[in-house]
């Protein structure tokens, strides 16, 4: 209850206090209507035979004042629980857009879609609960109270019962907590493989084994999650039985066993049997509430440490809109050296070090086979990797340091291999339509796809395709420098040839700079110079050998 109240704290500044009052007030008034009730059927057993106008007056009054509040504070909670989601949402959004790279890489997006749906789910689920549950500690408390008012015996039976079934529900809920927590994890690989079933369709289409062994990997994961969650509520259920037994004990003992020890009249056993119908109900969304305190404490504690993990990677966040770099003489990179560790901290690969300098409008071909390094310096080169074992990059002369990172990257637009279509040109201030229609038509692509209110109408085009239009978008946010990552490789010969024919031209013509990395030895001649990796480093190019 603490953390959820803690969360509720940070991501909201609704007037909470107002929704608490509302409850307080709902569960008060909750156990004076079992009062009046009690105090009519007494008048009636005693031999009233008229309409009891005040208490039934004041019985409406209760029960409007009751449900008004109850529906107030449960519609407040629900659009309060709403806000936060958003909040927590935008807030760890916010964060991941500000990231490292190697945030998303080594975290993976199956357990951020986990963490941003299930756990956002789970706790907007359980906030009102909590509404609800504290609205019933106070019925809980009252009535109570009206029990000891009638017969300390039977306060002290009812009090020591309901103990017995609180600590049996506490011994059961770490091991349901901790069997929910695993489950959760188990959601975040199935996230991943959905991912591979989703975007590896056509490979696991072609391979039957492939397929086979994928599905059975689902069908582990989905097996394991249903098994730990099943587990988890079947512990809880014993316990919910446990606790329905023990109230009928209870409304036994009052009936049967308690007038015979204590000398009680039957106005105080009928109204303690009252009081016992009227506690069932918010004994019960007491315990059941526990089960969505546990689901929200699991998913505070999985969003709180996906916070910790984006932070660990958040280096530097602006503080405001960078000022961007539009114009440079020489971007070097000095001495860079760059390192992929495992969670061990064990060096897997090593780039470096790298001394590598280009000017405006000058091609660079970035040559090499898999494995060399070509990506990697291209993450390095356009600031999406921060040199962090050596080396500096400087602009002019000036070092690019991670206070103005963000405005360096400005310099480039990117088309990487496993680069995302946008369907809006985002970063874009102002289409120009006329230059947006004539590249389509360049591209052969005005009969694919349309701009329409702001996006584009069609994007569910070929690989090669959506290069090309990745390629418009590109030449639309008008950078100093472009960096295509093997860009020509999904393109048929006829416009694989006009990009080194005619497109890096006419880069060439506007003053352009273009990295390139390429396979096409055959067009190497169209670059100013071309650049070999091997083994993380720089090599000579020998352009008498195939790469």
């Amino acid at each position: 209850m603490k953390k959820l109240i803690h969360f509720i704290n940070k991501y909201s500044d609704a007037p909470y206090v107002l929704i608490i009052s509302l409850v307080l007030f709902s569960g008060f008034s909750y156990a004076l209507i079992l009062s009046i009730i009690n105090a009519a059927e007494t008048n009636v057993s005693t031999g009233m035979d008229h309409f009891q106008a005040g208490l039934f007056a004041a019985f409406v009054i209760l029960f409007t004042l009751h449900m008004s509040t109850k529906k107030l504070s449960q519609n407040r909670m629900i659009a309060m629980s709403q806000d936060i989601v958003k909040n927590i949402r935008l807030n760890i959004l916010g964060k991941i857009r500000h990231t490292e790279l190697r945030f998303i890489e080594e975290t993976g997006t199956g357990l951020i879609y986990a963490r941003l749906t299930e756990d956002t789910k789970s706790f907007s689920q359980s906030a009102p609960n909590m509404i609800m549950a504290i609205e019933s500690s106070v019925s809980l408390t009252s009535i109570l109270c009206y029990i000891l008012s009638q017969s300390l015996a039977a306060f002290m039976i009812v009090t020591i019962l309901l103990s017995l079934c609180f600590m049996i529900y506490k011994s059961a809920y770490i091991p349901a907590r901790e069997k929910l927590q695993l489950s959760r994890k188990k959601e975040a690989e199935f996230f991943e493989r959905l991912k591979d079933v989703l975007y590896g369709f056509k490979e696991i289409r072609v391979s039957y084994q492939k397929n086979e062994e994928l599905f059975a990997d689902v069908n582990d994961i989905t097996r394991e999650t249903k098994e730990l969650k099943t587990d988890a509520q079947i512990t809880l259920n014993g316990c919910f039985m446990i606790i329905n037994a023990t109230y009928l004990i209870i409304l036994c003992s009052i009936v049967f066993v308690f007038p015979i020890y204590n000398k009680v009249t039957n106005y105080q056993v009928i109204s303690l049997v009252s009081a016992l119908l009227f506690v069932w109900g918010p004994i019960m969304v007491i315990f059941r509430s526990v089960i969505s305190f546990m689901m929200s404490a699991v998913s505070i504690d999985n969003l709180t440490e996906l916070e910790a993990i984006i932070d660990k990677f958040n280096t530097y966040t602006p503080k405001a809109p960078p000022d961007p770099m539009v114009d440079f003489t020489e971007i070097s990179l000095k001495s860079i050296k760059y390192s992929y560790l495992d969670k061990d901290g064990t060096h897997l690969f090593d780039v470096g070090p790298i001394d590598f300098t280009f000017k405006q409008g000058e091609i660079v071909f970035i040559v090499g086979g898999n494995g060399s390094g070509k990506s990697t310096l291209m993450k390095i080169l356009t600031g999406l990797y921060y040199p962090e074992q050596g080396g500096e990059i400087t602009v002019d002369g000036t070092i690019v340091t991670h206070h103005i990172y963000q405005s360096y990257r400005e310099l480039f637009s990117t088309i990487f291999t496993d680069f995302h279509l946008f369907r809006k040109f985002y970063g874009t201030k102002k289409v120009n339509r006329e230059r947006l229609f004539k590249l389509l038509k360049i591209m052969e692509l005005s009969k694919k796809t349309k701009f329409f209110k702001g996006r584009l109408t069609n994007i569910d085009l070929s690989t090669g395709q959506k290069k090309r239009l990745a390629y418009i978008m590109s030449l639309l946010e008008n950078k100093p420098i472009y960096v295509f990552d093997e860009w020509a490789a999904d393109q048929d010969p006829t416009f694989r040839k006009k990009f080194y024919q005619n497109f890096l031209d006419n880069m060439r013509a506007r003053n352009k700079t273009v990295i390139a990395v390429s396979h096409d030895d055959r067009y190497f001649g169209m670059a100013d110079r071309v650049i070999k990796m091997e083994n993380g480093r720089i090599v000579p190019y020998d352009p008498h050998n195939k790469i």
